[in-house]
């Protein structure tokens, strides 16, 4: 059972089990189309009715349950309760962002590293910081139910997911700017560690746990194998759509004064989490896919298959063009 699965990892993972020949039940709300038509057990719900979500689930037998989309205790208190006495494995998608609320300082953040004292919320940061508290809340919870209840839980917490499909549209945000053969803008002093991870390195570590019984209750950052800056990666990404790159670094309050939102620079952000993936490397034989293979794989894909709308970060083009000018002519 897939709880998601519609619309980027969960897709990739999808397709995986069909190509596998794994019988597929999908739980969602039927919004995001998919082409699985009926390869698929379709189950229509919103998971946060929880009463009917126990009801339709109780008594069901699944080999694995993968949770792609639960975000807060209660989501995973009931599939506990829902699944206890009836699942082999359940896998549990976490994120990075879980050691970006604590007073952790070491990079790349390790498991271990986990369990430091919670920093209170940055001005301004709410959302961030909430969605890596209710995180850490679902794993805790994960983590006390196979501790006092045995009940047989993954988790892999990820950083940024890259790949096609990606409806974040964080990587593409960069290629159109690439593409349009104008100057990028990153805020001054933000060169970050890239260390994010492929959609299908992902999907192969989900499939490496499900008959996994010495896996149950272990937890696993999933990441790159290679480890690049920002302005590396740009060039790398430059080479493979066949542009020049040219870069400039300009002071965030000069962005702000020019209505220009720290956004156009996705990766640069105070919540890009950079993991230490060896545990995952050594104990389920996790292999990356090499940075240069996925991103020319992903780059393919937005550049001659992707036909949706434009990321908002995108909107304001003509005013980074236009600052970047007069950055240009005050350096020289």
């Amino acid at each position: 059972m897939v709880i998601g699965g519609t619309r980027f990892l969960g897709y990739h993972l999808v397709q995986r089990l069909l190509n596998e020949g794994i019988k597929v039940v999908l739980f969602n709300r039927g919004i995001s189309p998919d082409n699985f038509g009926d390869k698929v057990e379709r189950v229509v719900g919103d998971r946060k009715n929880y009463e009917k979500f126990f009801d339709s689930f109780r008594r069901k037998q699944f080999d694995v349950v993968v949770d792609l989309i639960g975000c807060d205790r209660d989501d995973v208190e009931v599939a506990v309760k829902t699944f206890k006495n009836n699942i082999g494995q359940y896998i549990f998608i976490s994120t990075g962002q879980v050691y970006l609320v604590t007073k952790n300082k070491h990079l790349p953040a390790a498991e271990k590293d986990y369990y430091q004292d919670i920093i209170e919320c940055p001005p301004g940061e709410e959302a961030a910081y909430s969605y890596g508290i209710r995180k850490r809340q679902c794993e805790d919870f994960l983590e006390e139910a196979f501790k006092f209840q045995h009940f047989p839980s993954v988790r892999f917490r990820c950083p940024i997911i890259h790949g096609e499909r990606d409806y974040t549209l964080r990587l593409y945000s960069y290629l159109l700017r690439l593409l349009d053969g104008n100057p990028l803008i990153i805020p001054e002093s933000s060169d970050p560690i890239i260390r994010h991870v492929y959609v299908n390195d992902v999907v192969n570590a989900i499939f490496a746990v499900f008959q996994a019984e010495q896996t149950r209750g272990k937890v696993y950052n999933l990441a790159d194998g290679e480890v690049l800056v920002l302005s590396e990666f740009l060039q790398l990404a430059s080479r493979f759509v066949g542009k020049p790159l040219s870069v400039y670094e300009i002071p965030a309050p000069i962005l702000k004064q020019n209505d220009i939102s720290l956004e156009i620079s996705p990766f640069s952000g105070k919540w890009v989490s950079y993991l230490d993936p060896s545990l995952a490397q050594e104990e389920i034989n996790f292999k990356p896919t090499p940075i240069n293979h996925w991103l020319r794989e992903t780059i393919h894909w937005f550049v001659y298959e992707y036909d949706g709308p434009k990321p908002e970060n995108y909107n304001n083009r003509e005013k980074e063009i236009a600052l970047a000018e007069w950055w240009r002519k005050k350096k020289t």
